[in-house]
């Protein structure tokens, strides 16, 4: 396998010498820099032949309407009307307020052996 990847290697040496284009080594490969350049010159062209599509599709992503609700828009919590906000705020408090009113049947727990009285 080594004598054949050397013979190999030599050929493709004498090829290049022959069209002046300097080998590089790459891996045990060689490879001319006139194939990395087609390479290159491919992946530019995959780049801009995307670029069109890439600026004409962002306003899509921007597009939030009344019928989407609010949904995937980056709105905290889901507010998209300020009454909501009133809302899930009122019940909160309201909660807070029922527990903190029950809290006190509970009795101060002063006595560590009393426990809840079930």
């Amino acid at each position: 396998m080594a004598i054949a990847q050397k013979a190999a290697t030599r050929q493709v040496a004498k090829a290049t010498q022959a069209r002046a284009v300097r080998p590089v080594v790459v891996r045990g490969a060689v490879k001319c820099q006139a194939q990395q350049g087609q390479q290159l010159a491919k992946k530019a062209a995959a780049a801009a032949a995307s670029l069109p599509a890439l600026l004409a599709a962002s306003p899509a992503f921007a597009l939030v309407d009344d019928r989407l609700n609010g949904d995937g828009a980056g709105i905290a919590l889901g507010v998209n009307q300020p009454i909501l906000g009133w809302v899930i705020g009122g019940v909160a408090t309201a909660i807070w307020i029922a527990y903190f009113i029950a809290q006190k049947d509970f009795g101060d727990f002063e006595d560590k052996d009393s426990g809840l009285d079930l």
